[in-house]
């Protein structure tokens, strides 16, 4: 194992201690969901790429396994993509996130639209791949008074894949994905003044059916902070992704 790998798996450890420290004292409630997705890929040219996002996800109350009761947010997320060399890819995208209100967990009924800037840079070494994904967010965020509101957020992904079924990831092979992923909010009166907003993790596998058409699926846990007071939510997820890669034909990229 490489020095350069083990600063990796120390950051992902640091993250994951920093989650645990700052629940301590404050109550956690559990939630179950189910979020799907369907991304649609193609290639414009040698170094651009479109895509298209569509995401619904339902949940349970707190304390319940009724993961499939409450319709909880529906995406729409269109994106553009850059590769100034095959191990960067530079992002934008613009989407629209609507919320759905549950009582139960005293979720709210708003709109937000959403820009984001991305840079992600790939390592691949044999069958494993990492890569590091750090991503600012504008979010236009309606509150509780009705009015639009505007605040920054910032995340850092570390992923980890390895091909465990073939050298390439071509028709009929296997993949396992691993994933730590940190928010950093801030700061706004609909979306409070603290730093953390929340933790994700992620386990899973991916198949691909075809050469471009993909489904991964896994476990989700989302560790997040209540936007109005010291508690938090950690949201065990059910998560499944289908994916069209090359919609508008061309060499399949990273």
């Amino acid at each position: 194992m490489t020095i350069q790998n083990l600063k990796h798996i120390s950051i992902l450890l640091i993250l994951l201690s920093f989650e645990s420290s700052i629940a301590q004292d404050n109550k956690v409630n559990n939630t179950t969901q189910l979020w799907t997705e369907v991304d649609a890929l193609g290639k414009i040219n040698k170094k651009w790429k479109w895509q298209c996002d569509l995401q619904y996800s339902l949940q349970s109350p707190y304390e319940s396994l009724a993961f499939i009761k409450y319709g909880e947010q529906f995406t729409v997320r269109p994106w553009i993509h850059y590769y100034p060399k095959p191990t960067i890819k530079l992002s934008a995208f613009v989407g629209l996130w609507y919320n759905y209100p549950i009582a139960e967990v005293g979720a709210r009924e708003y709109p937000e639209y959403r820009a984001a800037l991305q840079a992600q840079f790939y390592k691949i070494f044999g069958l494993n791949k990492l890569s590091n994904r750090f991503r600012t967010e504008f979010r236009d965020m309606k509150d509780r008074a009705g009015d639009f509101e505007q605040v920054f957020r910032g995340r850092y992904m570390l992923k980890y894949q390895r091909l465990l079924i073939h050298s390439d990831y071509d028709k009929n092979s296997i993949y396992l994905i691993l994933s730590e992923e940190i928010f950093i909010n801030g700061g706004a009166a609909v979306t409070g003044y603290k730093s953390f907003d929340q933790n994700r993790v992620f386990v899973g596998l991916g198949y691909n059916i075809t050469d471009d058409i993909g489904i991964e699926f896994g476990y989700f846990n989302q560790f997040a902070y209540h936007t109005h007071d010291t508690n938090f939510d950690s949201n065990h997820i059910l998560s499944v992704a289908l994916i069209f890669d090359n919609i508008t034909k061309g060499k399949r990229n990273l």
